[in-house]
């Protein structure tokens, strides 16, 4: 599978999250960008962020906090690791989760595997 097919969506994503965290008051200490696909066809885009400067990491982690972030990113939805750090998981794509999202044709999800993102704040 190729992992440009869900580069559109994953950039779209990258540049989404700062702002959005920036709208919830948050920092967007935010280290890197990884996509990934699992066996099962998941896509997923991880936004590691820095935990060094966060101050309230559970201010990060808050249940409106993913809430809010998955309703500004057109429903895709948005859940939490803080297993070796803290990183926001967001799922672009799966054989089982309908795309039924606003997003113009060159933002819709793409199926890739493990990439850095170009353009992507790092």
């Amino acid at each position: 599978m190729s992992v440009n097919r869900y580069l559109p969506a994953a950039r779209y994503v990258a540049q989404a999250i700062p702002g959005i965290l920036a709208q919830l008051g948050l920092k967007p200490f935010i280290s890197r960008f990884v996509l990934t696909e699992t066996q099962q066809g998941n896509a997923w885009l991880f936004v590691v962020l820095e935990v060094s400067p966060l101050k309230h990491l559970e201010d990060y982690a808050a249940s409106n906090v993913l809430h809010y972030l998955s309703t500004a990113l057109h429903g895709l939805p948005v859940v939490i690791s803080s297993s070796y750090g803290l990183r926001y998981a967001v799922l672009l794509g799966s054989p089982n989760f309908s795309m039924k999202r606003d997003l113009t044709d060159t933002e819709k999800p793409m199926e890739g595997q493990r990439a850095t993102l170009p353009g992507a704040p790092a």
